[in-house]
């Protein structure tokens, strides 16, 4: 029956299956896929034949059923006989399953090649096209793609011997969903593609939520084919096509216009948000544009505290007309990004970095003006003209003005959010974030080779702290540096080392022979060459290590990193600027922080049942009739793209 489906002869499979029918085994075959034998076959009567049935023939391992064979082959037809014949696919437990019936069992019986073996022919044969598509779950072959993905990607991770396999069959069905997005040939067809909602984790309303479970799942060359990419494209400009025609110089004077034109479009926003005159303002496009402009006012306030005269300030909170415009502009990021958390819940929204990076942000600025506001409610209770340099090291003014800082750094640094836009600049930003994920990798290495020589040296000279050698000839002395005296000296010498900032006379020995109470010299003083020597030579150890070796091994590792990023630029820079889309689509209309001014959207918000906004010509879609229709027109779409792949896939064979 095996070799029948291997030469792809269906006329002998029926033949055998007819056969196999008529002895009473057909019920065994079609429950359990040929992996399970009936009670004729384990009786005594038939013990050798059952013997000889369950060992490994010439060509196919025991555990191979033909449906298995059949979807590895690819078989279409095969595999569409086979199911109507009732045979199934026992879909395989993961590595990490530990259930009592199967997996447990299989631990302690020890076959642990043939269970690996399974398992992989089994992943192999449900990760096949051909399998995803004639199955029950044919309904939504790219979200079970996307998940079964996922899954493999675990799999390899979880047994290492099999990984490059594992990542052989996700790059397939990777590819599958590609393949089904490549044959539509409409505009129509892609949006009816990207508004299914299944497997969408994200509770808020947005036109394509299928883009954003293509996100989540890093699905970058689905989310970056041209069919998404122009789709979306319309969404982010809507009727504004002449933007694209735009020279750099005027793309900058349109963002000069609309800094002198927020505050028209803020009484817009409050008062007309559904007018024909709001209705350009609303755009994606043109809400980035406007978050920008309220973002860099931002900026500018920050810069103004942060650079005033620090000799005139005196204890208390900074000054009114300086400090609340910045307060006001935190609470007004504060509510976006909680707005955000609603939408999208706590694990899908921390899993964007830039969130957390917000979240931290936000946070330290929240810290630091409630330390502000701590020093102003004791100013009556300490003295105000008391100089700074009385003040406690945790002073709430000194705790506010380093949180405040390292908050400032952090919202100019998110600047580096829109780099993604360009196509220049972008892949640099996307390589910036993974360069990072390099040298987390290297500080495990780092952590290690510092803790082993900082616990080795870290007392090494502690005797000869702040001793003094005088010499007799010329009366110059040395005194004993703090290398390598107490552990937190020696750890910022190994740590300055690293970029050669440390002196070479670090690992000097020098034993005194000064006379503290004649102020003389004490000629018996020995020279400790062999204590020195040792001192020299793991400092050399440590510097050739860490300066020759893991730093250069750090920046070849960057580099690899930078020229794979730049290999796969497109598909890199594109789910970057993505996810800028999809950021700002999922915006109000008011940026902060103007976000915390009444407007009438707001009563036309809470008035709809499932409320959303209105988002160009294909609506955001929010009516449960409007969702079945696009439910039953995305399984219609999904038939006729299945027929179209399967037939490309003929013509190419």
């Amino acid at each position: 029956m095996l070799l029948a489906i291997t030469y792809d002869n269906l006329k002998l499979l029926d033949r055998l299956l007819e056969f196999e029918e008529a002895n009473g085994r057909g019920k065994s075959r079609g429950n359990a896929g040929g992996r399970k034998r009936t009670a004729s076959d384990t009786d005594g009567s038939d013990t050798a034949d059952d013997d000889d049935d369950s060992n490994d023939s010439e060509e196919f391992p025991r555990f191979m059923t033909p449906l298995m064979l059949a979807t590895q082959c690819g078989l279409y037809e095969t595999v569409e006989y086979l199911l109507n014949r009732g045979h199934t696919l026992e879909r395989p437990h993961p590595p990490r399953c530990t259930c009592d019936n199967r997996c447990v069992a299989a631990a302690i019986r020890g076959e642990v090649v043939t269970d690996g073996c399974e398992r992989l022919n089994a992943y192999w044969a449900i990760s096949n096209p051909t399998f995803i598509c004639t199955t029950s779950t044919s309904a939504d072959p790219v979200l079970r793609c996307f998940q079964l993905h996922d899954e493999l990607l675990q799999c390899g991770s979880e047994e290492q011997v099999y990984k490059a396999a594992y990542t052989s069959m996700a790059e397939q069905v990777k590819q599958f969903a590609v393949d089904m997005l490549t044959n539509c040939r409409t505009s129509d067809e892609v949006k009816i593609m990207l508004r299914n909602r299944d497997g969408c984790k994200f509770r808020g309303q947005f036109p394509y939520p299928r883009l954003i479970t293509a996100m989540d799942h890093k699905q970058k060359k689905f989310v970056a084919h041209t069919n998404i990419q122009q789709v979306l494209e319309m969404a982010w400009l809507g009727d504004w096509i002449e933007w694209k025609s735009y020279s750099v110089l005027r793309k900058l004077a349109y963002l000069l216009w609309r800094f002198y034109m927020l505050p028209v479009m803020v009484v817009l926003g409050m008062f007309a948000p559904d007018s024909k005159l709001n209705q350009t303002n609303r755009l994606p496009i043109n809400r980035m544009f406007n978050s920008l402009v309220a973002y860099l006012v931002f900026l500018v306030l920050l810069f103004v505290h942060s650079n005033a005269d620090k000799l005139l300030a005196r204890r208390g909170a900074p000054r009114f007309h300086t400090w609340f415009p910045i307060v006001v502009f935190v609470l007004g990021h504060v509510v976006e990004k909680f707005k955000l958390r609603l939408q999208q819940g706590s694990e899908r929204f921390f899993r964007n970095l830039w969130n957390v990076f917000d979240t931290v942000k936000l946070m330290l600025f929240t810290v630091s003006f409630m330390c502000w506001a701590l020093t102003g409610a004791l100013v009556g209770r300490v003295s105000e003209n008391l100089d700074r340099k009385y003040w406690h090291w945790a002073d709430p003014q000194l705790v506010a003005e380093a949180l405040f800082a390292v908050a400032t750094v952090m919202a100019y640094m998110r600047l580096l959010f829109l780099c993604q836009l360009n196509y220049d600049i972008g892949p640099m930003q996307v390589s910036l974030g993974k360069v990072l994920y390099d040298f987390a990798k290297f500080a495990t290495f780092l952590v290690i080779i510092m803790a082993a020589f900082t616990c080795g040296l870290g007392t090494y000279y502690a005797y000869y702290s702040g001793m003094v050698y005088k010499n007799q000839e010329t009366g110059e002395t040395a005194r004993q540096e703090d290398s390598f005296v107490t552990v937190a000296d020696t750890f910022k010498t190994l740590f300055w080392g690293i970029f050669c900032m440390t002196s070479v006379d670090a690992p000097n020995v020098v034993v005194g022979n000064t006379v503290a109470a004649t102020g003389g010299v004490d000629t018996a003083t020995q020279s400790h060459q062999f204590t020195q020597l040792m001192g020299y030579g793991l400092f050399a150890v440590f510097e050739v290590l860490m300066v020759i070796v893991m730093m250069n091994m750090l920046i070849a590792a960057m580099s690899n990193t930078f020229q794979r990023v730049a290999d796969n630029a497109e598909y890199e820079w594109l789910f970057g600027r993505t996810q800028v889309y999809v950021s700002y689509m999922l915006l109000d209309d008011m940026p902060p922080p103007f976000n915390l001014l009444p407007n009438l959207g707001a009563k036309w918000f809470v008035s709809k049942p499932d409320g959303y906004s209105q988002l160009s010509s294909d609506g955001w879609r929010g009516d449960s009739r409007q969702s079945k229709q696009d439910a039953t027109e995305f399984r219609d779409l999904m038939a006729e793209i299945i027929k179209r792949y399967f037939m490309h896939r003929t013509q190419v064979d």
